[in-house]
């Protein structure tokens, strides 16, 4: 697995529920919206070939995360969300119940259900990790006074303001993404791909110099690609026919999400689609599948990227 940092010399906004939705932005990326990216910067360069690279990517995604200086942060795997407290400590449950990222040496803990609580310093209310040396606030996210215009005159809409939201990220911070190739020339494709993706930018507002970043290659924080044992999503995946096999959520840890959002550049919306969210566990790893959301427009690739838990 290869890993991607993100370093964002410009705010950002991901719209959090694919709804046209600005008063909140998301402080991460998820998986299928960083594919749709990269995919969508194919199609600028070379339209022709975009349905084919559509349905073979030659690539699988994790969502992206955050990082610090050399802390990574994993989705909290929805596993450890039940917390047995001694007394005196039932006045941090409110606390632990927030966190939504654990750095890496502490998400290993927590799946094994160790005493990972015991180990961790909270910062900014949803990141936890075993280490010290953190700012006090790794992004904030500020919202801005916005006027919405006619889409069919471009003229501004009378009376209708709304609050633009935007995430700053720390200097030394950003996100992170883990990446599978099936070849060093998808690979190589890849990263120019990337290249082309930082300077354009990722999310909304791009044409107002949203969502620009600068990329290296990152470490990997200790994970390995699972086969056959209990693994962990750290994409948004949606389950193959093959996947839904008697039993299959046995023992599993998992949480669903609805996503929807635009289909670029046609002002038509895409097809709402439910997906297993990151951090969910599973007694293997799923195959995941392709699913139209485009109706009459490209199929979007939906593999999950599973790692294992231990």
């Amino acid at each position: 697995m290869q890993c991607y940092r993100l370093t964002f010399t410009a705010p950002f906004h991901v719209d959090s529920r694919g709804n046209h939705y600005y008063e909140e932005s998301n402080s991460f990326i998820h998986s299928d919206t960083l594919s749709a990216a990269i995919i969508a910067t194919w199609a600028m360069i070379d339209p022709e070939q975009a349905q084919q690279k559509a349905q073979q990517p030659g690539f699988q995604l994790s969502s992206a995360f955050p990082f610090y200086q050399d802390c990574y942060f994993l989705p909290r795997s929805l596993n450890s969300q039940a917390i047995t407290l001694t007394d005196d400590r039932l006045q941090e449950a409110k606390k632990l119940k927030k966190i939504q990222w654990l750095d890496s040496s502490l998400w290993k803990y927590a799946f094994n259900q160790t005493s990972w609580v015991d180990k961790l310093t909270i910062c900014q209310e949803v990141l936890a990790t075993s280490q010290q040396a953190l700012p006090k606030r790794l992004w904030l996210e500020e919202e801005r006074p916005r006027l919405a215009m006619e889409r069919a005159n471009n003229h501004a809409a009378e009376s209708q303001l709304f609050n633009f939201s935007r995430i700053w990220f720390h200097e030394e911070g950003g996100l992170y993404f883990l990446a599978k190739f099936d070849s060093e020339s998808d690979q190589k494709q890849f990263e120019m791909l990337l290249s082309l993706l930082a300077d354009s930018g990722i999310g909304a507002d791009r044409s107002n110099g949203n969502g620009c970043f600068t990329w290296k290659p990152g470490k990997n924080p200790g994970l390995q690609w699972a086969t056959n044992e209990t693994a962990v999503a750290l994409s948004l995946v949606n389950p193959a026919p093959a996947d839904c096999h008697t039993g299959w959520l046995e023992n599993s840890a998992y949480k669903l999400v609805s996503r929807g959002g635009w289909i670029g550049n046609t002002g038509k919306r895409r097809q709402r689609l439910r997906m297993f969210a990151e951090g969910s566990v599973f007694a293997q790893p799923l195959q995941g599948r392709m699913v139209d959301v485009t109706g009459e427009y490209t199929e979007h690739k939906m593999r999950g990227f599973f790692v294992k838990a231990g």
